[in-house]
């Protein structure tokens, strides 16, 4: 039973070997941007957690305000918003930062003339939602509420969820392509298997050729999948390289996760094919 399988998948290989290219190709694309996918996202991953870091946003309120007053508000907004960890810097914390900041400020901090604004920050993971407090009498500014951490956080996620996006679609066109073809193999040797059941064989030994004639685009398209995840990592760890960052590296568990989705893959859409088919044959 083996050999009939292999001489007559070896034969259809050969009859169709245009489409036998063809689907490994499209087997190969999808499966190589997966796994060069995944592998940026494991380097990605430290950057991508940044986006749920929360921010520090500081908060200018009227000088005017009495140490009574700040407590109030700073309880009230602490109440209003729970998800804000509302705290005031310490005068002499301020004082302290700003001769750092600015150190030509030092001779007017030392004397005491200046007359400093009460500093808060505001640590949220969502520091646009403190732009509420823009406009109101007791503050007179809102600090900057861009974080690039989070910015670049946001980023990566979004370029994995891109290249997921797209790897899935593909793959699923070269999925459709192999059933598609197994579907219309069945139909062009429709008669052969009718005779083929007629005189008892069994649906291993009808469906056996078939499987050999997409397991062996799928195991070709595994091994273009490797080639081409290795040279695209490659050219980025290259450029990585360049602009100073650490390099990036495919692990041997996804090389062999990618032989085995191109392996496994057009098997399983082939079965189902093939079930089908057989179901739709016995009913009639």
């Amino acid at each position: 039973m083996i050999r009939h399988a292999l001489a007559e998948g070896w034969l259809l290989l050969r009859q169709r070997g245009g489409v036998s290219i063809v689907l490994s190709l499209a087997l190969a694309v999808p499966i190589s941007l997966s796994g060069v996918g995944l592998t940026l996202n494991q380097w990605l991953a430290p950057v991508a957690v940044m986006s749920e870091q929360t921010s520090t946003v500081a908060v200018l309120l009227h000088p005017r305000m009495d140490q009574q007053q700040r407590r109030q508000w700073i309880d009230g907004e602490s109440a209003a918003h729970p998800e804000w960890k509302v705290s005031e810097v310490p005068p002499e914390e301020l004082v302290e930062r700003l001769q750092r900041w600015f150190p030509y400020l030092e001779d007017l901090m030392t004397t005491g003339d200046a007359t400093l604004p009460p500093l808060i920050e505001i640590v949220t993971a969502d520091p646009d939602s403190v732009t509420t407090l823009e406009g109101r009498h007791q503050v007179l500014a809102v600090g900057p509420r861009s974080s690039i951490q989070q910015s670049l956080g946001r980023s990566a996620r979004s370029l994995g969820w891109m290249i997921a996006g797209v790897s899935a679609v593909l793959l699923a066109g070269a999925l459709l392509l192999a059933a598609i073809w197994v579907h219309l193999e069945l139909y062009r040797h429709g008669d052969e298997i009718t005779i083929m059941r007629l005189v008892g064989a069994t649906e291993r030994t009808i469906r056996g050729p078939f499987l050999v004639a997409v397991a062996v685009p799928g195991l070709v398209a595994g091994a273009l999948a490797v080639a081409g995840s290795l040279v695209i990592v490659a050219a980025l760890s290259s450029l990585t390289a360049i602009l100073g960052l650490p390099a990036i590296q495919i692990s041997a568990t996804t090389l062999f996760l990618q032989v085995i989705t191109g392996l496994v893959s057009p098997l399983v859409v082939a079965g189902i094919t093939l079930a089908r088919h057989a179901t739709v044959e016995l009913e009639n």
